[in-house]
């Protein structure tokens, strides 16, 4: 369990508690958005806890890191920022438009030109269905003519798909494995009425309401 990272999370309001209502429709305990993470302490200190995994993960066995915009773009900048300076690996970024240019540079994608047959990591900030990684990994393969070799996230929600956990099912649909700094559960596990900076953060009606949730969607 990633304990320093839960609580990050959590004192910086990168996760938040209460009722949201998803994309999808569902009504949530729970809400991640590190993309309110706007400050340089935040957005670095974020952007190490990515290094350190792909670092564990990867080494330096890779040859760039990936955003899907809009939101995957800072953080894939500063992930590759956080690698040089903690573990001397020095590695591009990119990121894809979701609007082409008709002007200057037309490339549907911003950040270094990218060989093909390069392995690329994609980070993005959340897992619930995938939909947006499926779409990163068809620009990557079709258009850049690299290969994703991996998916780094914040914290997997452990939604359920079909027939087994969302993330499970993308793995075996795209051969691509999802590594999360961490689970939803461990959140709400290490939280659940302990005391971070004066500050309860999950109390027993809310976990309960997680379990719930729980119950429902995972």
């Amino acid at each position: 369990m990633n304990e320093s990272f839960i609580e990050f999370l959590a004192k910086s309001g990168a996760i938040q508690f209460g009722e949201f209502t998803l994309k999808s429709g569902r009504s949530s305990p729970f809400f991640v958005n590190t993309g309110s993470l706007a400050d340089g302490a935040a957005t670095y200190e974020l952007a190490r806890q990515y290094a350190a995994k792909i670092h564990e993960v990867y080494n330096d066995k890779f040859d760039a890191v990936f955003g899907p915009a809009y939101k995957g773009i800072p953080l894939a900048v500063a992930i590759t920022i956080a690698l040089q300076r903690e573990y001397a690996v020095n590695k591009p970024w990119i990121a894809d438009r979701k609007e082409k240019k008709t002007h200057g540079d037309a490339s549907g994608f911003i950040g270094a030109e990218i060989d093909a047959q390069a392995h690329i990591i994609i980070v993005d900030d959340v897992f619930t269905t995938g939909e947006t990684k499926l779409e990163a990994i068809r620009k990557i393969q079709d258009v850049l003519q690299g290969e994703a070799i991996g998916l780094v996230i914040a914290v997997d929600r452990q939604e359920k798909g079909i027939r087994l956990s969302a993330v499970e099912e993308f793995s075996e649909k795209t051969g691509v494995p999802v590594h999360a700094l961490t689970t939803i559960r461990d959140v709400f596990e290490y939280l659940h009425n302990r005391n971070i900076g004066g500050k309860n953060y999950v109390s027993d009606k809310l976990y309960e309401q997680f379990m719930h949730y729980r119950k429902k969607y995972h």
